[in-house]
């Protein structure tokens, strides 16, 4: 059980048992709710009324059970350490890291492996970051190629034309669309199943005709995509694991 940190003018709150944390903010009107690691925390505004965020919470409660439920099923996300024989996906397919001598200092992929060459003289206190930053590089050139590959095929099925199509390193999105059509993803997507990859692909070009999560929104997916649901809810369970 998380222990709460309260103003002294409100009364803790508590959901199923689990204490919650409200932290009053310099915002003027907005409140939102954010839960990680477990933990829920209710950001307001400094004149929030105790009665309202009391109808808050009670309104929420599902969404943050479904939530606390969700984040109770995540697989844990054991670290790197950047060795051969470590284990690293792409594509939904398991490939073994095989670090070598030689002088080609990049990522290969050859036959079940990931195989790059590290300098033999190269210092302990360096050696990770390097085999981790052409890891990364590896992975975000193919994520380019392929997202974007994927984002002109199903633009014809949609009907629809992305202004731009570019990568970004979010830390809890898997995507974004722009009111101006300018798609953006996250490159570490390209580590999930295709399946997966087509669902944030399908969903971030349906934002263009309809920039909002409406019946209407889901619909379309649906139109294209008819099992989102079961890829948005792999998501919800094995985002954390999509790691380099």
């Amino acid at each position: 059980m998380f222990e709460g940190i309260f103003s002294s003018s409100i009364k803790p709150v508590w959901i199923d048992g689990q204490s919650v944390e409200v932290v009053r903010t310099n915002r003027k009107k907005t409140a939102s709710i954010k839960i990680e690691d477990g933990k829920i925390q209710v950001f307001i505004p400094k004149r929030f009324p105790d009665k309202k965020l009391q109808e808050l919470i009670d309104n929420k409660t599902p969404w943050i059970r479904e939530k606390l439920r969700i984040q109770s099923e995540v697989p844990p996300t054991k670290p790197k350490e950047y060795v051969s024989g470590e284990s690293f996906t792409y594509l939904g397919r398991n490939y073994r890291l095989k670090l070598t001598q030689d002088l080609t200092f990049k990522v290969r992929l050859r036959v079940g492996q990931l195989v790059l060459g590290v300098h033999k003289n190269l210092p302990d206190n360096r050696r990770e970051d390097f085999i981790r930053g052409q890891l990364v590089k590896w992975y975000q050139e193919h994520a380019e190629q392929q997202l974007k590959d994927k984002t002109s095929r199903y633009s014809k099925a949609l009907e629809v034309k992305p202004k731009s199509v570019t990568l970004k390193d979010y830390k809890s999105r898997w995507g974004s669309c722009s009111i101006h059509g300018d798609i953006s993803y996250n490159w570490k997507i390209i580590i999930a199943p295709h399946r997966i990859i087509d669902y944030v692909v399908v969903h971030e070009l349906c934002h263009m005709p309809q920039h909002n999560h409406s019946p209407a929104f889901w619909k379309l997916v649906e139109r294209v995509f008819s099992d989102f649901k079961e890829s948005r809810q792999w998501l919800k369970v094995n985002g954390g694991s999509l790691v380099v």
